[in-house]
């Protein structure tokens, strides 16, 4: 009786699709799933430990391969990173689709230098400076400008953005260097994950805006990500923001971290706003406007977009 069913339905398979072309296209449909993570899975992280502390991931990024030393031992960005080669995907989505060859660019918290390198792969003809405090991590990013190729567009500074130019006191986390801050963790907080006791620092602290000149007077992209810091960042950008119109600024935005460091959220975002910004969250499907109310209560966002008033 089975094989009677089974002929049947070949026979009105025949009839109904003579040429198989059901058959051709539930094989095809198979085929391209597996072939999407074929791809996805070998365009990943390919990471070769290398000595000295240092992971070397390979990244692609809409199709174009960078190189990237990470720390071995950090616990916060490194291991999702060196096991997908993926990192802030919305940021990247956002910078991929917008930046130009020329685009003037400034990485403000740099870390290893992920964006400051996507901004020298796609901005082959612009200006692009990384801003990092801690050492550490600042010749990561610095190693990999040169080992990309991007020294001739691009550079990384040792210091921290802020308010007004002179020195600033931070607080390294041993394991997890992007956490990097003005605060200091709590012994306890840093006990419930198994970490050791901060390191302070004393770095050099700059204004956005005293970087214009280096900039040619030209800014086009920022991503701000600060730990906390931000209300620091954005006043020291004051004159920036106000002679580049076409300014586009990526910024984390992290209101428990912005409270915990002594500012008031409300204000800053007043600030915000004073400065004629409007804001827009950025998700998969692209950047979402959303109110400075209504920012006010997100909890998180990897990253939320401030540009001028059309």
């Amino acid at each position: 009786m089975f094989e009677v069913k089974r002929i049947g339905a070949a026979i009105l398979d025949f009839v109904t699709d003579p040429l198989g072309t059901r058959s051709i296209n539930r094989k095809l449909s198979e085929i391209e799933k597996k072939l999407f993570w074929i791809d996805y899975f070998s365009n990943g992280g390919r990471a070769v430990y290398v000595g000295n502390n240092r992971v070397l991931v390979k990244c692609i990024i809409a199709g174009a391969q960078v190189a990237y030393y990470v720390e071995a031992d950090d616990r916060l960005l490194a291991p999702w990173f060196i096991v997908s080669g993926a990192y802030e995907t919305e940021l990247t989505s956002f910078f991929v689709s917008s930046l130009k060859p020329d685009s003037h660019c400034l990485d403000v918290g740099s870390n290893f230098g992920y964006f400051t390198c996507l901004m020298g792969r796609f901005c082959p003809t612009g200006k692009i400076i990384g801003i990092e405090p801690d050492l550490h991590v600042m010749q990561l990013a610095r190693d990999n400008v040169h080992i990309n190729g991007f020294h001739g567009t691009s550079e990384v500074i040792l210091a921290a953005a802020s308010d007004r130019d002179g020195q600033i006191s931070l607080h390294r986390r041993k394991t997890r260097s992007g956490n990097t801050s003005i605060t200091k963790a709590s012994p306890e907080f840093l006990e419930t994950l198994g970490e050791t006791e901060g390191e302070e620092f004393s770095v050099k602290a700059i204004r956005i805006d005293s970087l214009l000149e280096k900039m040619n007077g030209r800014v086009d992209f920022i991503k701000i990500d600060v730990e906390g810091a931000e209300p620091l960042a954005m006043r020291g950008a004051e004159q920036t923001i106000a002679l580049n119109p076409q300014l586009q600024i990526v910024m984390e935005w992290s209101p428990g971290q912005i409270k915990g460091a002594g500012f008031d959220v409300r204000k800053f975002l007043a600030d915000l706003e004073r400065q004629g910004l409007v804001c827009a969250q950025l998700t998969a499907s692209g950047p979402q406007p959303i109110s400075f109310a209504d920012l006010e209560h997100l909890p998180y966002a990897a990253g939320v977009l401030l540009h001028r008033k059309s």
